[in-house]
């Protein structure tokens, strides 16, 4: 009886982790006082069963921001791929994915968030926690034309005007995507 228990736990744990996460595009809107994520998160089911993961997707929330207001939480290309809210809290967001067997799906996550400094922050470092490095991850900064960036992230990859691009392939972060930034007074903005 023991080990029967055992082989059907085993099986349930084979079966969540047949998902798979394999890229995100992300977008990060910068004003004086406001942060937005726009992204798509691209997962996989390479098993010939359903799968269906909880997903804690974390926010920061503390001294230099407000919680994060969800605009929305959807796939993208429905192949009977589904999502569904379950839970908001101030540090984050749960949420369930299911896919049908040897299928791929691509979720739309958008969120906003008042920023009480000059500093914003997205946690990337959790991509670690689905046991390999991401496939692909892309991130593009758009600051508006009144904010000026002091710090990033990264290296500057490339820049398009005032947008900052970043292309990784297998990648690990070992640190956050972080930014300070300083407000430009409209007078001085050209």
């Amino acid at each position: 009886m023991k080990y029967a228990f055992l082989l059907l736990l085993l099986a349930e744990i084979m079966m969540l982790s047949a998902l798979t996460f394999e890229a995100e595009e992300l977008n990060f809107y910068l004003e004086n006082d406001l942060w937005e994520m726009d992204g798509l998160f691209h997962f996989a089911n390479y098993d010939s069963l359903s799968t269906h993961k909880l997903i804690f997707f974390p926010v920061p929330s503390d001294s230099l921001c407000l919680p994060p207001k969800i605009k929305a939480i959807a796939i993208q290309d429905s192949n009977g791929a589904e999502v569904t809210m379950l839970n908001q809290a101030k540090n984050g967001f749960t949420f369930l994915l299911s896919l049908p067997a040897l299928s791929f799906c691509s979720l739309h996550l958008d969120y906003t968030q008042t920023l009480k400094s000059n500093y914003a922050k997205y946690i990337i470092t959790t991509t670690n926690s689905w046991g390999r490095p991401i496939p692909y991850a892309k991130y593009t900064l758009h600051p508006g034309i009144n904010v000026q960036i002091s710090s990033l992230p990264f290296p500057v990859q490339k820049q398009e005007g005032r947008n900052y691009i970043w292309e990784f392939f297998n990648f690990a972060p070992e640190k956050e995507f972080e930014v300070t930034f300083q407000t430009i007074p409209p007078e001085d903005q050209n």
